[in-house]
């Protein structure tokens, strides 16, 4: 920011003598120096020509009080003002200096290095004020700037939003006997967690929950990334290709791999699974999803029980699977861990044992449960929530 040079110096006296005298003073120490030999002519130059510096004997001249000051310094904010008097009055130079006078010097101890000394001040109160004003304007410029880059960040988000409510599943949605539903509340207009399902025939239904590490555009790239991966696992059934490899643990396995491949410095905590409704088999894996899934099978409360590494920062990794048998009723609730922080007070246990109640209670039923964890009134949650249900009823 280049601050500009200095204006000229005004001074308005109308004693031609001293007038003279300030004016060759000013002039040796380089100032551009304009004078004016009364009041009238010398507010109206001052209009003009903007001066870094008004000298005069304005307080005497003055019909009402500091009237003329305060119009003087309203007018022109960034102009420094000495008072030159003839008497040295008190209260004239309180009044002066309270309406923003820079200095008040009496003519009749004024010399050349009391008018140098006060001059400089002023100067430097003049470069002052005009500095303030160039931040200022910079400043007022860059919020302009700003605000205008977030009105468009913001309808970048919100079609972003849309795009990714797209790539959800329907909810609820029903295949080969199961109800699946979920819920999404982000923390932002993009979510970095992500729900999937997908049937693998008449007898098996796929799914997973993921949650992508960080917040916004950049964890919501890599849920397209998830998409596109499911969409290729339906067409690989479809072609009837690796069928049988399609578990849940080689498709974390594959996932995996394909983050790391991508390079994005993101990777996930996941709960995959495969229903087989055939054998009545619930077949998952876990990469250090947490809080654990809840199995409500028949009358029983089951926290699924495994660990395993988060899928994108090991190559090569492996995830154990997991099998249960399902009775005819049951219905499975996994959560991600944002819903932790939206719950009350308390340690990680205390947390678990509220969702497993909260589970019970909800009796199969999103809604309910959504309900019931007050996530219909929860604003400006501090991480995404998703929560995943499927259920069957005898």
């Amino acid at each position: 920011m280049k601050i500009p040079a200095p204006g000229p110096i005004l001074v308005i006296e109308a004693d031609q003598v001293h007038c003279q005298r300030l004016k060759d003073w000013l002039q040796a120490d380089g100032f551009h120096v304009v004078t004016a030999s009364d009041v009238d002519s010398g507010f109206a130059l001052a209009r003009n020509l903007k001066p870094s510096l008004v000298l005069g004997e304005l307080v005497l001249a003055l019909a009402n009080g500091s009237q003329l000051l305060r119009s003087l310094l309203h007018e022109l904010p960034e102009t420094s003002v000495i008072v030159v008097t003839e008497t040295a009055s008190l209260d004239e130079a309180v009044t002066a200096l309270q309406e923003g006078a820079s200095d008040f010097l009496v003519k009749s101890l004024l010399n050349e290095d009391i008018l140098r000394v006060s001059v400089q001040r002023a100067m430097e109160r003049h470069a002052l004020r005009l500095e303030n004003r160039l931040y200022r304007e910079k400043l007022e410029h860059a919020n302009a700037r700003l605000q205008h880059s977030l009105q468009l960040l913001e309808q970048d988000q919100r079609a972003g939003r849309q795009v990714q409510s797209r790539l959800l599943p329907p909810t609820p949605h029903q295949t080969n006997g199961l109800t699946l539903s979920h819920y999404i509340l982000p923390s932002l207009y993009l979510s970095g967690d992500f729900v999937d399902y997908f049937s693998l025939g008449p007898q098996r239904t796929a799914f997973y929950l993921a949650d992508v590490s960080g917040h916004g555009a950049s964890s919501a790239f890599v849920t397209v990334f998830l998409k596109t991966l499911t969409n290729r696992i339906r067409r690989h059934f479809e072609k009837r290709t690796a069928v049988s490899l399609l578990s849940p643990g080689r498709i974390m396995a594959d996932m995996s791999e394909e983050l790391r491949a991508l390079g994005t410095g993101k990777h996930l905590t996941v709960f995959c699974g495969v229903i087989d409704t055939s054998e009545n088999v619930l077949t998952y894996c876990i990469g250090a999803h947490y809080p654990p899934p809840i199995l409500k099978n028949g009358d029983e409360i089951h926290v699924l029980e495994g660990t395993g590494l988060p899928l994108g920062l090991f190559p090569h990794a492996r995830y154990e699977e997991h099998r249960i048998v399902l009775q005819p009723s049951f219905s499975l609730i996994a959560f991600s861990d944002g819903i932790l922080e939206v719950l009350p007070a308390g340690d990680l246990a205390a947390k678990e044992a509220l969702l497993r109640a909260e589970v019970a209670a909800a009796d199969g039923q999103l809604e309910n449960l959504s309900e019931r964890l007050g996530l219909e009134k929860v604003r400006d949650v501090p991480d995404d929530i998703a929560l995943l249900m499927i259920k069957r009823d005898e």
